[in-house]
């Protein structure tokens, strides 16, 4: 059963008064909201807020959000596992060093882990033994179902995609019954940042780079998924009293570009005409307001919209004029200019903050429009699914050619849809999105965050690195062909600023210590080859796996981080599922410097360990050939450096050792299941969620049209973006 609670962000659920405003000395006007609610299935809305007082302009009611809530019924995991399995596996003397008490004591923390393996057992029969009492086929049931419905909730959190049996997932369905939850989308930081440029016609937000630190990205929209996992997950972010707070803050900055005085003449003809009238006219003030629903709302207001607004902007202007007990003085700008009366700058002001304070302009509303099919499930409105494009593939709202196809409804049908998906991906506007995909499942950016001590003189340049990556992987995109594989075993790189005019410094350390990490020497000429695809002459590169990018980023300030890497490979290649380090286990190798990593790292073949290294450690070692800077080597303290390893997954096709990371990445590069479950995380990335078995027939076509296509990326992302899993929602 589903049940719906409706939560005020920063809000007495009591009283309706925001707590924001009520606490803010700089915010004490107080808006109430008469509540009214419209039932769309498994979600309620806010469809009506009446202003019934407020004190000063800068009280703006802000928002709602809605959380489907899961209620389970009765719950047969503990009294099944006391009454079956919990007398052997216990905490004294568990049998298979596997101990019961935690999960049922722990019901709602469950590790996945754990689920699994009593999941196996019990799906094969093989618990409880035969000389212990045994359940009837309807308890095994009913507990099976019960640890299922456990693990598909643990699945959907961001990092956890890879619980989902991989099977399943490209198997297809008796039925194919796609759909995403109707939900409400957190708009992410790179969107805002781009609207807030728009609305103040300038780099309000720097907008160079697209790595958190000095990017623009405003903490009232912050990311707060896991590292490993795509940020933008659609369940994760909401408005909590400290970032609703921040949100107020930076919505009357952007209001007070808008309105202020720049002296360049950038405002728009809208705010100028405003601006210039001695008494703004009721059609001064629509206009100024469809201006910003335009770029905040992505919509025009309706009429209700627009009285409630100019009600507001006029009541406001109408009080500070009142609180004026003496006459005030124009004030002038830099150029003796008189600048218009602040009483009315303010009134605009709180105009323009209240539609950025909107709740659909800080979310994006996917709940569908029209009757159900048989399966319950409703597809966008129109405006919903020219959102749902544009924010996929560009950090903009629609645009002209978009709110061309809204007016003419073009956009119920899937052709028409396709069409305008194809446009945006070979647009310039969609080239970001593109990369920063390749950039969060790789995880590279995270390179800037890596330590290292003066003792090394290598010039590391996180900054530049990345770039280099960023200019790979356009160009494999940009020829769009066998993506996935080249990203795994192209052996040239580039180099973008590997020549040209540079001062002699940055010369010297770029080919004395940048350069020798690519694979360049430090007397190579590099005229004719500056920012081109170039073959490094020593040793071998394949893909993004051996950039200098890469592995610097899965390194610390001292060695490899080789269990990290083959951590990365069984989840992001193979698909495989890792569970966190036990609380207490000392996860440290020793510091012994006449010992390999490979030497030091026998530790982790202690039995407890094992279980899960055994994963990891054989496909991060093959990557020892090269250093902790990406430089390739063949030796590792003098002595020859081992760059064996193993693929260990289930899959036959996949399986067994390797010579070196050139033997891994090539097979990897050539396996089905590899670009099974890189189709996963394309589908993750742009769906804003973890996929479910109902959207097996999702990933069955997009692979398919993945591998029809030539290995096409724009093709695999074009059939996520006309699927029933992104078009259709179940309320």
């Amino acid at each position: 059963m589903s049940s719906v609670v409706l939560y005020y962000n920063g809000f007495c659920r009591v009283t309706g008064r925001c707590r924001a405003l009520q606490d803010n000395p700089r915010l004490t006007g107080i808006l109430e909201g008469d509540v009214k609610t419209k039932h769309l299935g498994r979600f309620r809305y806010l469809r009506q807020l009446s202003m019934r007082s407020f004190k000063r302009p800068a009280a703006i009611l802000f928002a709602t959000f809605l959380l489907p809530v899961t209620s389970s019924g009765s719950d047969t995991r503990p009294s099944f596992l006391k009454t079956f399995c919990v007398s052997c596996h216990h905490t004294d003397e568990p049998s298979g060093d596997f101990d019961l008490d935690p999960v049922i004591s722990n019901r709602g923390n469950t590790d996945a882990e754990s689920l699994i393996m009593i999941l196996d057992v019990l799906k094969g029969g093989s618990m409880p033994p035969e000389d212990e009492p045994q359940p009837k086929p309807a308890e095994r049931t009913a507990a099976i179902q019960t640890l299922q419905a456990m693990l598909q909730t643990s699945a959907a959190h961001p990092g956890r995609g890879n619980l989902i049996d991989h099977k399943a997932l490209f198997t297809e369905p008796k039925v194919r019954r796609a759909a995403t939850p109707s939900r409400l989308w957190r708009l992410s930081p790179h969107i805002f940042k781009q609207y807030a440029n728009d609305l103040t016609r300038s780099r309000f937000m720097n907008t160079d780079g697209g790595r958190e630190g000095g990017n623009g990205l405003h903490p009232a929209f912050a990311y707060m998924t896991p590292a490993a996992a795509f940020r933008d997950d659609a369940a994760q972010h909401v408005f909590e009293e400290a970032t609703t707070e921040l949100l107020f803050d930076v919505c009357l900055q952007v209001a007070e570009l808008q309105v202020g005085d720049d002296g360049k003449g950038m405002k728009p003809q809208e705010i100028r005409a405003f601006l210039g009238a001695e008494e703004p006219t009721p059609q001064q003030w629509v206009d100024v307001i469809k201006l910003q629903f335009k770029i905040a709302v992505r919509r025009e207001p309706d009429k209700e919209e627009l009285s409630k607004l100019v009600t507001l902007g006029q009541m406001t202007l109408q009080s500070l004029r009142a609180a004026e007990t003496e006459p005030v003085e124009p004030e002038r700008n830099a150029k003796g200019q008189i600048l218009p009366p602040r009483t009315m700058t303010t009134a605009l002001k709180t105009v323009l903050a209240a539609v950025m304070l909107r709740p659909d302009a800080v979310y994006r509303y996917e709940v569908g429009r029209g009757e159900p099919d048989q399966h319950g499930r409703i597809r966008l409105s129109d405006y919903e699914v020219a959102d749902a494009i544009s924010f996929a593939l560009t950090d903009a709202g629609p645009d002209e050619a978009m709110r061309a196809a809204i007016q003419s409804g073009e956009l119920s049908s899937n052709d028409a849809v396709l069409k305008q998906v194809k446009r945006l991906l070979d647009a310039e506007s969609s080239k970001e999105r593109l990369v920063r995909f390749f950039q969060e499942y790789f995880e590279y950016p995270r390179v800037v965050e890596v330590f290292k001590d003066d003792s090394h003189p290598n010039y590391t340049r996180p900054d530049q690195r990345i770039m280099d990556a960023d200019q790979l992987i356009s160009h494999i995109v940009n020829e769009d062909h066998d993506v996935l594989k080249r990203l795994l075993t192209e052996d040239k790189v580039f180099v973008v600023y590997g020549g040209g005019e540079r001062s002699p410094f940055f010369a010297q350390m770029m080919t004395e210590y940048y350069m020798p990490d690519f694979g360049f020497p430090s007397d190579y000429d590099w005229k004719g080859n500056d920012g081109k695809l170039v073959q490094p002459t020593i040793g071998r590169r394949s893909g993004i796996l051996t950039h200098p990018v890469w592995l610097l980023t899965f390194s610390d300030n001292e060695k490899n981080q080789a269990i990290q890497r083959g951590h990365w490979i069984y989840s992001k290649l193979l698909g495989g599922h890792i569970p966190d380090t036990p609380i207490g286990v000392d996860a440290v190798l020793p510091t012994d410097p006449h010992l390999t990593l490979r030497e030091k790292m026998k530790v982790t073949r202690d039995e407890y360990c094992w279980r899960c290294h055994s994963r990891m450690d054989p496909l991060g070692l093959p990557l020892e050939q090269f250093d902790d800077f990406g430089a390739w080597r063949d030796k590792e303290i003098d002595r020859p450096v081992v760059t064996t390893g193993e693929i260990n997954i289930g899959d036959p096709q996949l399986d067994g050792p390797v010579k070196d990371p050139y033997e891994m990445l090539q097979r990897m590069a050539h396996s089905l299941r590899v670009e099974q479950v890189f189709t996963r995380h394309v589908f993750r990335y742009f769906m804003g969620r973890n996929e479910t078995v109902d959207d097996a027939p999702t990933l069955i076509d997009a692979h398919k049209a993945y591998r029809e296509s030539g290995g096409s990326f724009k093709a695999l992302v074009a059939s996520l973006l006309t699927s029933d899993s992104f078009l259709l929602r179940r309320r």
